[in-house]
């Protein structure tokens, strides 16, 4: 016998009160269309949003084909909740501010492996003075994404790929290279142009496939070309870089966070191994406003750094 709607609700997991915002946006103002420009954001986004409030809660909460009915049978008790909660909550947070001082505000802000996230966290200090910074650095952009939607970070300075098919915002930032480490005195000598092709018959240091998910866009490259370097792996940017300073063989990365010395550095002229940076947040994220200048500084720092890398 099917759940009864109570009963679907009573074992959703970890709903939350910005959650029930939205379908009280939409019962407000009669549609997801009307709700969406009511919050500033598309509808698409805004269903999006609601699907996944669906999934938690294991039942539709919209009609599929509206007959004068919105809502379900779910999404009407739902509704009932969460119009007796959102305003109770609301003046519960209005009479603890009045209340209390309030506590100053801590950014949380999480990146991938790069060379501007020092740039990054100076950029949203300077526009948000007296606020607490914490920072997660080194996890996957993909990682990190799930970490935004969770309302676990307020910005992240991730890749596209990480972004595409999650209802996140996000700006991009700057064309990133693979580049190739070469140690002094390497037989290849320190060319000007480098292709996969170039790298055949060459040992090489990549990143392991679940660290670096380009590298398997650099394997179909080699193959593409018809080059045969002799590969070797390792599972951290910090391993892969002392490998090949140590063993004088090639490293082959993203644009180092610590570059190795006596170590030339060039791109890797290969658009399907190129990534792009993202500056990536929630719509109701509390950094949107700052993002413009934030990603206007980045940028000019990443082509700062990438330029005085391969010289």
């Amino acid at each position: 016998m099917a759940d009864r709607p109570d009963q679907l609700i009573r074992t959703g997991a970890d709903v939350e009160l910005r959650q029930l915002k939205l379908l009280v946006a939409v019962a407000e103002a009669g549609s997801v269309a009307a709700a969406a420009t009511a919050l500033g954001t598309s509808p698409a986004k805004l269903a999006l949003r609601i699907r996944r409030l669906e999934r938690m809660v294991g039942a539709a909460l919209l009609a599929a084909e509206p007959d004068g009915r919105l809502f379900t049978e779910t999404g009407e008790l739902l509704l009932e909740h969460a119009t007796a909660v959102v305003p109770q909550f609301d003046r519960m947070l209005t009479a603890a501010r009045a209340g209390l001082e309030r506590p100053a505000a801590q950014i949380r802000i999480g990146s991938v492996l790069t060379p501007v996230l020092p740039r990054l966290i100076r950029e949203v200090g300077l526009r948000n003075p007296g606020a607490g910074l914490a920072v997660r650095a080194g996890e996957s952009a993909a990682e990190l994404a799930e970490a935004l939607l969770r309302d676990e970070l307020d910005l992240g300075l991730l890749r596209q790929d990480a972004v595409r098919e999650r209802s996140l915002e996000w700006v991009s930032v700057a064309t990133e290279p693979l580049v190739v480490g070469i140690p002094a005195g390497h037989p290849l000598g320190v060319p000007d142009s480098l292709t996969p092709a170039a790298l055949s018959g060459q040992r090489c240091v990549l990143l392991d496939q679940a660290v670096q998910p380009r590298t398997r866009a650099l394997l179909a490259a080699f193959a593409d070309a018809g080059a045969d370097p002799r590969l070797c792996y390792a599972d951290s940017e910090w391993a892969a870089l002392c490998f090949g300073y140590g063993a004088g063989i090639l490293t082959v990365t993203a644009p180092p966070t610590r570059p190795m010395p006596d170590t030339s550095y060039r791109p890797l002229h290969c658009a399907a191994t190129n990534s792009t940076l993202v500056l990536a947040w929630t719509d109701d994220g509390p950094l949107a406003d700052c993002v413009p200048r934030v990603r206007a500084a980045l940028t000019r720092a990443h082509a700062e750094l990438l330029r005085a890398l391969i010289t």
